[in-house]
């Protein structure tokens, strides 16, 4: 009789056990049986997420250095995403044991959906902690599972797809609270928070924000404060001590100086309502959108969406309480908030979601400024998490609690029709993000397997003897890394590189990071600025091997010709083609080849006020010498304001620029302070339309200049007008809280494909297209 009492009581586990297996298998059993054949993400954060990862166990000489991307520099392993808990064990093991570099991927992504089929059942011991029923749980914990919003992550953000770490810290927390007695839950506290720090900072943080406002709440609630301060504070302590540990880490192992400490993000990827009670997917999704006509705008950082079954089931509580406030009679709720834990989660959880949200920081944005820390967190939506978990097991708690308090067989039944229908309604609802993702993760080989590229990228790793390079440089160049310098990427090109980067250890001088320093990010994008000018990276080259150029079929700029001119080749595929680039030839200067060409072709120019012409096409020039300037770029003047909100350099009259051609601006913008070009700040050309009062814009980004001249950028964009009688502005735009001031000198506008030339300044500098050729 025992034994069928205690079989019964573990049969919803077992049938748990069973659901979670069958429900992982059915949408991820390849990624499960086969792991190393595939990659979740080859594009975007998910590529250079496998890649900062399976580099580092494979070629990094540094245990702290990632050093794949960013040369001659590296990166920190923590400013990198690339699992560094998970790279440290794998690098260690892969010394005694070097078969396991070449199964890196296939571990990480086999860790990933562990993590699904571990949720399941973390989930499953929660709402026990809470006295929930064994039935209701279990269709509840499938439910939530299902629903929890990170398993997008797997699709890029592979660190962050760990939708375990919320619920087992939660647990444990729940746990030590219950059992202040029980030292060895406050270890297993701090194991637990340190370890997420190593998975994802992020995810450190989102664990230990929730956990700390957890002890607060439960702390000021607590009647008995004095004769439990000491567990208080030992819990405390477990939650500090890896926020700590984790910064000690950084400070003291990281040696890259300079990084931005205001990124852009915190009050763009901001939480709203409806991404926590308005559904994005399908089934309900498509509905909504056909009655709002397609209104509604969610953030994809802050998707946390609760489900149907907890949305209607705040939505009766809040009428409930609100009917309470008005008739002053009883409406029944208070039984729901009988469990003191599962208050002080609900109100922690709030809070939390509450800076998910950016308050009070939206409404009193001077605050950032109070507290410069909370601007490192460019992607607050993150933090609706925890209020995901917390309002979905209430949902299953309200629902347990009124099948307990039902005093007769048909309110029993009903609470059971009602715990199915809400359960089911979360799986129904969670059932098209998992086939989603199925379709997602099986779309790219594993591209760190040799047998899985195209004939072009073998051909071409297999013509590469590492020992004769020192690093990569791909064309199109694309680097992402600090926000202050940057050039845009393209998925072929950054692919190809990858693959070719890992396949023979070479590290990439292109990045794709996140917070690298602000002065190695320049002195990088140097690389592709015309050779006229002194490309600073030259005194940390010390290898004098030359370079290994990478070259996809992608189209590249003028200026990205110019180097690539310099290349000679070594193999052509038709998907990518390599080139040799002699570090000597990196360096040269043709200033004299400039100035030659000029002198040739000066006869037969036409001279207009202060320039020599190609032709007699339009030009405008501006060196604003009547502005009083502190950052002149040629001669005393210039134009000064403030970087946010909007600052015309020039207006043009109707006529003034022909239908069908193109034409070429630029302006040399001062670059020399702190976010000084970067945080959304925008070159833009504007076409008003006064008849039909509209706008047509075409628009430059600052930060991707490829002409760095020392604290100087030169900004160029082209455009070409739509109608000849519409009024022209030529404008930059920040945002409204941009801070600092502006300097820009020397506005060009020429025609595009047409050059002007002048003779002046110190020492007869060239003008020539408002680049300034000084001979050395």
């Amino acid at each position: 009789m025992h034994e069928t009492l205690q079989m019964k009581q573990k049969l919803p586990f077992i049938l748990l056990i069973a659901a979670g297996l069958l429900i992982v298998f059915s949408f991820y059993g390849k990624a499960l049986l086969r792991p190393d054949s595939m990659m979740f993400a080859s594009s975007g954060d998910g590529l250079k997420n496998y890649f900062t990862y399976s580099y580092h166990i494979r070629h990094d000489s540094s245990a702290v250095s990632f050093e794949g991307m960013n040369y001659p520099y590296g990166e920190h392993i923590m400013y990198t995403d690339c699992h560094p808990v998970a790279a440290l064990l794998l690098r260690s093991l892969s010394g005694p044991f070097p078969f396991i570099a070449g199964y890196s991927v296939g571990m990480l992504n086999f860790l990933m959906i562990l993590s699904v089929f571990l949720t399941f059942i973390v989930v499953y011991l929660l709402l026990a902690e809470f006295g929930i029923n064994r039935w209701i749980g279990l269709i509840f914990s499938v439910g939530i599972t299902l629903l929890a919003p990170q398993i997008f992550r797997l699709g890029g953000h592979l660190a962050l797809s760990y939708s375990l770490a919320i619920p087992l810290s939660w647990l444990l927390i729940i746990k030590s609270l219950k059992k202040p007695d029980r030292f060895s839950l406050y270890f297993l506290i701090l194991l637990n928070n340190t370890f997420w720090f190593f998975i994802h900072a992020y995810l450190g943080m989102i664990v230990s924000f929730f956990l700390l406002m957890m002890l607060v709440v439960h702390f000021l609630t607590d009647r008995d404060k004095l004769k439990k301060i000491r567990h208080t504070l030992s819990l405390l302590a477990a939650l500090l001590i890896p926020i700590v540990m984790f910064l000690l880490f950084i400070r003291l192992t990281d040696t890259h100086t300079g990084r931005t400490d205001n990124p852009s993000g915190f009050f763009q990827y901001v939480a709203e309502a409806d991404d926590i009670f308005v559904p994005n997917h399908p089934p309900l999704r498509p509905l909504l959108d056909s009655l709002t006509g397609n209104g509604i705008r969610q953030q994809w950082e802050a998707w946390s969406y609760v489900g149907i079954s907890a949305t209607l089931m705040v939505l009766v509580m809040l009428f409930a309480a609100l009917f309470r406030l008005i008739k002053r009679k009883a409406t029944g709720i208070d039984r729901f908030f009988g469990s003191r834990i599962m208050n002080v989660s609900l109100i922690a959880a709030f809070a939390v979601l509450l800076f998910a949200m950016a308050v009070p920081f939206r409404q009193f944005p001077a605050l950032v400024d109070l507290v410069p820390f909370m601007k490192q967190f460019r992607a607050l939506g993150r933090f609706t998490w925890p209020f995901f978990f917390v309002l979905t097991a209430f949902t299953a708690f309200v629902i347990n609690k009124l099948h307990e308090t039902s005093h007769d067989r048909k309110g029993r039944i009903t609470t059971i029709v009602i715990a199915l229908v809400a359960g089911l309604l979360n799986i129904v609802e969670a059932l098209p993000y998992h086939r989603e993702m199925k379709y997602t993760i099986n779309q790219s080989p594993n591209l760190f397997q040799r047998e899985n590229l195209n004939k072009s990228l073998n051909s071409a790793i297999g013509m590469i003897n590492p020992a004769e390079y020192q690093a990569i440089i791909s064309l199109p160049f694309f680097y992402q890394g600090s926000e202050s310098y940057s050039r845009p990427q393209n998925d072929e090109t950054v692919r190809s590189s990858i693959a070719i980067s890992y396949h023979t250890g070479l590290p990439l001088v292109c990045a794709n990071l996140t917070r690298t320093s602000i002065q190695e990010s320049k002195n990088i994008v140097q690389i592709v600025t015309p050779d006229y000018y002194k490309k600073t990276i030259g005194a940390d080259l010390h290898d004098n091997r030359p370079f290994l150029v990478v070259r996809t079929g992608d189209p590249i700029t003028p200026y990205e010709e110019l180097l690539f001119n310099k290349c000679r080749p070594v193999f052509q595929g038709k998907e990518v083609s390599l080139y040799r680039l002699d570090k000597k030839s990196l360096f040269s200067n043709s200033s004299a080849e400039v100035m030659a060409d000029f002198m040739q072709r000066r006869s037969s120019f036409i001279t207009r006020d202060l320039f020599s012409l190609s032709d007699s096409s339009f030009v405008y020039y501006d060196s604003y010498e009547q502005t009083h300037t502190e950052h002149p770029f040629r001669g005393n003047g210039g134009f000064r304001s403030e970087k946010k909100n909007k600052n015309v350099l020039a207006e043009f009259a109707p006529g003034t620029f022909e239908k069908g051609k193109k034409y070429m601006a630029s302006a040399w913008m001062y670059n020399g302070l702190p976010d000084a070009l970067n945080l959304y700040f925008r070159f833009i050309i504007e076409e008003y339309d006064e008849s039909a009062d509209s706008w047509e814009s075409t628009v430059y980004f600052p930060d991707q200049s490829e002409t760095i001249n020392g604290d100087w950028s030169l900004v160029e964009g082209e455009f070409e007008v739509k109608n000849p009688g519409n009024r022209i502005y030529i404008v930059t735009i920040g945002t409204r809280d941009a801070k600092g001031p502006l300097f820009i000198d020397d506005l060009l506008i020429r025609e595009s494909g047409k050059d002007v030339y002048s003779i002046a300044g110190p020492g007869n500098a060239l003008f020539f297209n408002n680049h300034r050729i000084q001979l050395r």
